[in-house]
């Protein structure tokens, strides 16, 4: 077999991700948000657009072994863009063969050539095989923070409820 190679994703990768999408969500025990034909279309219409994110995929001998979601980010404390990792996913048989540090060095590379600052990505507090992955990458350090989500449905019951102090006006 030959070596692994890392390249950026285009939108024609689209089924390629959703089919390793689909492995992910398997993975972390969850149904898919929506079929794979949506699932496609959505990752076309956001796939290297702006906003939008951009995606690694990592392959051997035309397999896809796993691939790297991310978007810049702003950052605050030094209120420069930086990389977000969304997600990193391996398939189970890509695991512990330098596939994840590839991609990490890939993304590290990517982000110090656009003059990004620093990767910030999360993870799973139970995940422990991702965290001793993580731990592993040199001058890594976790940081203790809590995330949030909320989604679409509880994000419209929140804009509606009312209460804002502020009124906007907007000019045209």
């Amino acid at each position: 077999m030959a070596d692994h190679v890392i390249r950026a994703a285009e939108a024609e990768d689209a089924g390629r991700l959703a089919r390793l999408l689909q492995e992910t969500y398997a993975f972390y025990g969850e149904k898919p948000p929506v079929p794979e034909d949506i699932l496609i279309q959505r990752l076309q219409r956001y796939l290297g657009a702006n906003p939008g994110f951009e995606a690694l995929l990592a392959e051997q001998d035309g397999r896809e072994l796993g691939y790297a979601i991310y978007a810049p980010v702003f950052w605050t404390s030094d209120c420069q863009l930086s990389l977000f990792l969304k997600e990193l996913y391996l398939i189970e048989d890509a695991r512990r063969r330098g596939v994840g540090r590839d991609l990490m060095v890939e993304l590290a590379s990517i982000a110090l050539e656009r003059g990004w600052t620093r990767m910030i990505w999360t993870v799973d507090r139970h995940n422990h095989k991702a965290r001793r992955f993580y731990d592993s990458l040199q001058g890594t350090q976790a940081i203790d923070k809590v995330v949030y989500l909320q989604s679409e449905s509880v994000m419209r019951r929140l804009a509606t409820s009312g209460g804002s102090r502020f009124s906007y006006s907007f000019r045209i």
